[in-house]
């Protein structure tokens, strides 16, 4: 896999959570990078060029990656269908001390989530499902974000709890019999409860250009970072870019 597909969690996540403040049926495209400091053994930091496209209709939103279509879309409530590639994997051949692994691959998770929120802030669950088999597992998300607001400025505080099976656990972070060395002992994930905190940002510039940004911290539950293949207990990242909205 990519430096570039290994970087999109931290995308996607930014694309979903900071607000556009755009008419409906409106299109966006941009260019920014990413930064992302992965947890497998000998993984170093990764920084990329990506597009940044996006479009926000009534029912249907979309982004590189990701999709929504909203069965009940109201100014405090949202429920809608979900589609979002799961880039999690990675190629073995990216690390020395990953050596002997097998790839591991993305997918396509497919779900709902249900949107609600108020002047107290934004709160969101989202539950997600292997729809390819992969990992043949599901996630379990729950994140709150609190917009303010100051002039031509948004700024996005994040917290967010996402519990993923242990099938899912298993397949990113697993090592298989197989797959076993000396240094390197088979082990089965475990569902787990990963933590995160992260900022969004963006400035209107004026009605068409926009730049955002924001970094993300996640802690990594110990059903991952008791895996022989992982050395940190985190994955953080960052990202920047430039969106020009038509």
């Amino acid at each position: 896999m990519s430096k570039k597909h290994r970087l999109l969690p931290l995308v996607l996540l930014a694309m979903t959570l900071i607000p556009v403040n755009s008419p409906a049926g409106e299109w966006g495209l941009g260019i920014g990078f990413a930064a992302r400091q992965p947890p497998q053994q000998g993984a170093a930091t990764e920084v990329v060029a990506l597009p940044f496209p996006s479009y926000e209709g009534e029912q249907l939103s979309l982004g590189f990656g990701w999709i929504s279509y909203a069965l009940t879309n109201s100014e405090r409530f949202r429920l809608a269908l979900e589609g979002q590639l799961r880039f999690d994997g990675y190629d073995p051949d990216a690390s020395a001390e990953l050596t002997g692994m097998k790839p591991r691959d993305l997918t396509l998770d497919a779900g709902f989530s249900i949107t609600t929120g108020d002047a107290w802030g934004i709160a969101n669950l989202k539950v997600m499902a292997d729809a390819l088999g992969k990992h043949e597992g599901y996630e379990v998300s729950v994140a709150y974000q609190y917009p303010i607001q100051l002039e031509r400025w948004t700024i996005v505080p994040s917290i967010g709890v996402n519990l993923p099976s242990a099938k899912l656990v298993d397949y990113y972070y697993g090592v298989q019999i197989t797959e076993a060395t000396a240094g390197r002992p088979s082990y089965s994930g475990r569902s787990v409860v990963n933590t995160s905190v992260g900022v969004n940002l963006m400035y209107e510039v004026n009605s068409h250009w926009q730049v955002i940004g924001g970094a993300e911290y996640i802690h990594l539950g110990s059903g991952i970072t008791d895996s022989p293949i992982i050395e940190r207990d985190h994955d953080a990242g960052l990202y920047s870019a430039v969106v020009y909205h038509f």
